[in-house]
């Protein structure tokens, strides 16, 4: 499968670099098979930017099997320039019958390009493994059914608030109602982020200690030290591929 990955951010905190870049984090959501080409859609987005520049740098749709919307510090509701074409693509994404995956931001994107709500969450922020429950488990051979735990990765402060038409919810908490949601057998979105590190969230909450709450990140940085679901989850997204 080809596969283009629609890069939203990235940062240029040195820490987090020496980390690995987070594009090259998601070559664990593909099969080794698979070729995954970068479309950094946000780099190209100015405020003076011209539209007509900014669409040339979305891939062409026909010439991929699946896509993939990273994660972003931006919000679905802001003002930036590169908002309006990425929801754009994501409904051409749909409409020709593509595979589409997406993460955190990405997941929020796709919800809210498709006709659901996203908004800054009352609970506040979201750090390190948060409890999930799955309540729609699909046949997997990872051993998960309905009511089991699902632990991954998380760091966001946005959530969505209403699913868009025709997707269902495949895990949930009371903190994250909507945490893994999918469409048919053809999208697959969750609030968490299985492409990240551990190593990488603590990075993260470091850098935006200050933002967020020494006591929030305190404890987020404290979950990290359990174990998760993060690499059955990773072949998890490596088999939707295949389905």
């Amino acid at each position: 499968m080809k596969i283009a990955l629609l890069l939203c951010d990235e940062s240029n905190s040195e820490r987090l670099i020496q980390l690995g870049g987070y594009q090259n984090m998601f070559f664990d959501l593909i099969n080794p098979s698979d070729t995954l080409d970068v479309f950094p859609i946000y780099l190209n987005a100015t405020n003076g930017a011209d539209q007509t520049a900014i669409i040339a740098s979305f891939p062409i749709i026909n010439d991929y099997d699946g896509f993939i919307v990273s994660g972003s510090k931006a919000g679905v509701y802001e003002d930036h320039v590169w908002l309006p074409p990425l929801f754009e693509c994501i409904r051409h994404i749909v409409a020709k019958g593509k595979k589409l995956v997406g993460v955190c931001f990405g997941h929020q994107a796709i919800a809210y390009a498709l006709g659901g709500k996203v908004s800054k969450s009352h609970k506040g922020w979201g750090i390190g493994h948060y409890y999930n429950e799955w309540v729609n488990c699909p046949d997997n051979p990872y051993g998960w059914h309905n009511g089991m735990p699902l632990h991954l990765l998380t760091f966001h402060q946005d959530q969505v608030d209403e699913l868009a038409p025709g997707f269902s919810i495949l895990a949930s908490s009371e903190f994250t109602p909507y945490f893994v949601t999918q469409y048919r057998k053809q999208i697959l979105t969750t609030q968490g982020h299985p492409e990240m590190s551990p190593q990488y969230i603590e990075g993260l909450s470091y850098l935006l200690e200050e933002q967020i709450g020494a006591d929030v990140v305190e404890k987020g940085r404290e979950s990290l030290l359990m174990e998760d679901d993060t690499a059955n989850f990773r072949a998890f997204i490596r088999d939707f591929w295949l389905q």
